[in-house]
């Protein structure tokens, strides 16, 4: 009996250990806050069936429309592996600690695929990024800023930032790509 208890325990974590973290965190339940970020288009491991312009009011005034999507709460994004990176933001102003997971990850835990990110902010900012550039220059979708997560009305609910004050090769970047108050990212 032990050894078959045994052999079913074995079984249960090689079976989690495949799966990205993300979709472990929302079967075991984990996944109860208030939506922050969405993630569209080439998704392979969707949380939720498509737009829809009774419930996603805000996505329908902003022309987005999606048949699949992921989405991510704090307790999502936090679980995932974190980074911590200094930047200064704006370019040349004081240098902050960002925490939260690289943009990599993000996707990647939800099976996400593509050449191109769309990051659209809540005040209807969006830059398209080239998802090679985008991870070559080690993007983070940030949670906090010297230790304190960021709000709606800052830099939240999520904020993508770069290590510009950590490597050379970032230090005459512009912030273009800075996206704060993120709270969707289009992957094709």
């Amino acid at each position: 009996m032990r050894i078959v208890l045994r052999a079913l325990i074995i079984g249960m974590i090689a079976a989690m250990a495949s799966q990205p973290l993300f979709a472990q965190v929302w079967r075991e339940g984990e996944f109860r806050g208030t939506v922050i970020l969405t993630v569209t288009g080439n998704v392979a491991l969707p949380t939720r069936q498509g737009s829809s312009e009774d419930v996603d009011k805000f996505f329908i005034f902003n022309d987005i429309t999606f048949d699949k999507a992921a989405q991510f709460d704090v307790a999502a994004l936090q679980a995932l592996p974190q980074v911590s990176v200094n930047a200064d933001f704006p370019m040349g102003g004081r240098v902050y600690l960002f925490e939260g997971p690289l943009l990599k990850d993000v996707l990647e835990s939800v099976g996400a695929t593509g050449e191109v990110v769309t990051i659209r902010a809540l005040d209807g900012y969006a830059v398209d990024i080239s998802l090679t550039d985008a991870y070559a220059a080690g993007a983070v979708v940030a949670l906090k800023r010297d230790g304190i997560p960021f709000a709606i009305g800052d830099f939240g609910p999520t904020h993508i930032v770069f290590p510009r004050a950590d490597r050379a090769d970032l230090a005459d970047m512009n912030d273009d790509w800075w996206v704060w108050s993120i709270y969707h990212i289009n992957v094709e």
